[in-house]
């Protein structure tokens, strides 16, 4: 979420700032630490949500009477525009074929429940992750989530999936039945819950977050010999398949939680085979 990500921002920056006092930060400290971002290879985007994440927290800091310089004094790059990564079927497969199918292993079983998941969804890594197991109705194949980002618009949203996801989240939820009787877990409600393997499993049954999450992804990516494939390039194939169907920036923004149309619109945009394929 937003506010996690400027969180770690911010704490970053005050750890190379040798956590100063706060009016002791200057205008020529920020624009230093944009030039070491840029001279490690950071792109203008990653530092641009750098340069709004600090120019938020000194707003918030002038609005509460500190005494700081002017927040609207630091740069903010302009972002470039890049076509989203949109992840195909056939890769898909490649990283869903790593996991064992009919595997007893409790992280297999998760993993393979939860990517089967985000394929039917489209939801944010976020959203999945916030499911409690009494939101799933295993019975209809639907669920009500919490939208990220939904700025009051979209407080939750309705998201589907396919009778074979329904199958493997059925033996997720058999399977973590049979564990918290034998753990004890941190957060019994989450629907996916960190296990971790050592040896004999870890199960801290604590809530799966985007760090777990994005570690499956690039574990698997690893193991089918492709490039990291993020989960977010799987939400990205949702919104492109929205597209193809519908053609509706409405249709795109209900099923991927959008609570901008103008967030909608880079799938309205065809690129690629889709391009010529209409060009032709």
């Amino acid at each position: 979420m937003t506010t996690v990500r400027y969180d770690r921002l911010l704490r970053i920056f005050c750890l190379c700032m040798q956590d100063p006092e706060l009016e002791d930060i200057d205008l020529p400290h920020i624009l230093w630490y944009f030039q070491e971002l840029e001279r490690l290879g950071w792109k203008p985007n990653g530092i641009n949500i750098v340069a709004i994440a600090i120019r938020k927290f000194f707003e918030f800091c002038n609005l509460r009477g500190y005494r700081t310089f002017n927040e609207q004094l630091i740069p903010v790059p302009r972002k470039e525009f890049n076509i989203p990564r949109v992840t195909d079927i056939e890769t898909f497969r490649k990283i869903l074929k790593q996991i064992p199918e009919n595997s007893p292993r409790p992280h297999h079983i998760r993993n393979r429940a939860f990517l089967l998941l985000l394929w039917d969804t489209g939801a944010r890594v976020g959203e999945l992750c916030s499911i409690d197991s009494a939101d799933m109705d295993l019975k209809k194949k639907t669920a009500l989530i919490h939208t990220e980002k939904s700025r009051g618009r979209r407080p939750i949203r309705q998201i589907f999936w396919t009778e074979e996801t329904n199958k493997h989240l059925k033996l997720w939820l058999e399977k973590k039945e049979h564990l918290q009787k034998l753990f004890t877990f941190h957060d019994p409600e989450a629907l996916f819950v960190s296990i971790s393997k050592c040896g004999q499993y870890d199960v801290r049954g604590s809530r799966m977050g985007n760090r777990g999450a994005a570690e499956i992804m690039r574990m698997l990516s690893n193991k089918a010999k492709i490039p990291v494939v993020n989960a977010h390039s799987i939400r990205h194939s949702m919104g492109r398949d929205t597209v193809r169907t519908l053609r509706s920036n409405s249709a795109v923004s209900n099923v991927l939680g959008h609570s901008n149309l103008d967030s909608s619109y880079i799938y309205t945009m065809l690129w690629g085979e889709d391009l010529k394929e209409d060009w032709s």
